[in-house]
């Protein structure tokens, strides 16, 4: 036994020098990356021809797919992934010969170094091949590297589900500044893929509370008429239940389960996913007969709710990122245009989020809430925020993301949040 545990512990040692040596060589004192968001997100509103793209490969999951990819779309993407997370810093290219995927990660000062960087290069040909992947001064076989990484998200999920996906890639083909990748029938793969999100659903604490909340949602007068109804009047008696099962100590446990309860009763009810069987009737969604509204707007109420559920999920920033990115993608022909108005609500419903998970003032905003059906509680005023700019209207007036008059009306926008009610509960802490 004795020999056992020396064997164990040479074991653990040598992994953990190997980790270490593998992090120190990862580290150097450049970036291989300088790409700056604002630029990459410019083409944002591109990204829409990809979404509905794979919209229809997947209403289409019988048939082999086609899918159309482009350099300016993917670092569209990568360029929301910065704004989401400064620190991150990534760029596509795509040749005929090969395309490059390059990224740095921004560490704290040491004597290490402050960039991890990495890269890879994809090649056209049959399913999905990697030639050489960088990490640092580590150069590893694409190959083996591919395989690799495959197994660890197998053993991961405790499936075959990332081979699956490997392939399902037929085949890859590039040009410059664009590639197409050919996809077989995706029907197995998907229904795979649910069959696996249902098996590893838990019945956490989480979504026992949300089944309860999303029940009382479900039961409510005000979800039944047919007339919309300010997202006040569901707000006022959910948290009034809230309040009435919370202590001070587990008041933002109560507030998480409320608010992806809304979220799935009155935002979508695919957010159900995220926390497991909710629904109070198999087989049947709880929803109001008419969506709740914001200064008398449907859409301000979706972004609202979807922000909050997002945090809720999710690091801040990635919420912000997706609002901002969404409102980019609205200026190309065929959006309602970039509006100031939505990202104020995006903005709104992350902070709400903020307040309503904090230990300090979860238990302070029930009792705000429980006492009041009116938005201006939590719901910014919105007057004066510009609304419908397409692409040119858009940079004649901000010239980008990030220039000072954009960041001038960002910083108008949470100064107005700053003075609601529920923000006061925020100060000091």
């Amino acid at each position: 036994m004795l020999r056992f545990f020396k064997f164990l512990l040479i074991v653990v040692v040598l992994l953990i020098g190997f980790i270490t040596a593998l992090f120190i060589a990862s580290v150097e004192e450049q970036p291989l990356v300088v790409a700056t968001s604002a630029t990459q997100v410019n083409d944002a509103e591109s990204v829409q021809e990809l979404i509905a793209q794979l919209k229809q490969s997947v209403q289409d999951r019988t048939l082999d797919q086609q899918i159309p990819l482009t350099e300016n779309q993917l670092n569209s993407l990568v360029g929301f992934l910065q704004r989401a997370k400064a620190q991150f810093h990534g760029q596509v290219n795509i040749t005929p010969v090969a395309s490059s995927i390059s990224a740095s990660y921004q560490l704290p000062p040491s004597p290490l170094g402050r960039y991890v960087n990495f890269s890879a290069l994809v090649l056209p040909g049959e399913g999905l091949q990697l030639d050489e992947v960088r990490l640092g001064s580590i150069v590893l076989p694409g190959k083996k590297t591919l395989a690799t990484l495959v197994w660890l998200a197998d053993w991961w999920t405790d499936s075959d589900i990332a081979s699956q996906f490997v392939q399902q890639i037929d085949s890859i083909r590039m040009f410059q500044g664009s590639m197409v990748i050919a996809m077989r029938p995706l029907d197995t793969f998907l229904r795979n893929l649910k069959e696996l999100k249902r098996d590893t659903a838990e019945q956490s604490e989480l979504s026992v509370a949300t089944a309860h909340y999303l029940r009382f949602l479900a039961n409510l007068e005000v979800g039944k008429r047919t007339s919309a109804q300010s997202l006040g009047r569901y707000m006022q008696p959910l948290f009034a239940e809230a309040l009435s099962r919370s202590t001070a100590d587990t008041a933002d446990e109560e507030n998480e389960a409320a608010i992806m309860a809304l979220a799935t009763y009155a935002g979508h009810h695919r957010f159900a996913n995220f926390v497991g069987d909710v629904q109070p009737v198999a087989k049947r969604i709880a929803a109001p007969k008419t969506l709740p509204t914001l200064n008398s707007r449907g859409d301000l109420s979706q972004h609202f709710i979807f922000s909050a559920a997002i945090k809720v999920l999710s690091e801040q920033g990635l919420t912000a990122a997706i609002g901002e990115f969404k409102e980019l993608m609205d200026r190309g022909a065929g959006g309602s245009g970039y509006s100031f108005v939505d990202l104020a609500a995006d903005h709104a419903g992350v902070k709400f989020a903020l307040i309503a998970t904090n230990e300090k003032t979860a238990f302070a905003l029930q009792k705000l809430l429980a006492n009041s059906v009116s938005e201006n509680a939590f719901f910014p005023n919105t007057e004066g925020l510009p609304e419908n700019l397409n692409k040119a209207s858009f940079t004649q007036q901000f010239k980008q993301v990030d220039s000072p008059q954009y960041k001038q009306l960002l910083e108008d926008i949470d100064q107005r949040i700053s003075l609601l009610p529920m923000s006061q509960l925020f100060v000091g802490h």
